[in-house]
């Protein structure tokens, strides 16, 4: 069979709660944006799917971010 490939996306949202930067490290406090890892087909995906804040998103841009450190 064939293999099934996943495509990911970063979504712009509001945090909820507070959460931190997968890249950086820093605090995202509730209320403010960041972009969350979206768009695989696998369940365990939402678990673990990576969060960035703003800054490192305008410092990298989404392909070097989702492409890894």
């Amino acid at each position: 069979m064939g293999e099934i490939i996943s495509i990911t996306h970063l979504k712009k949202k509001t945090a909820s709660t507070p959460i931190v930067c997968t890249k950086c490290g820093v605090k995202i406090s509730q209320n403010e944006l960041y972009y969350l890892e979206e768009g695989s087909k696998q369940h365990i995906h939402s678990l673990i799917a990576r969060r960035f804040c703003v800054v490192c998103y305008t410092k990298y841009g989404e392909k070097k971010l989702l492409k890894g450190s």
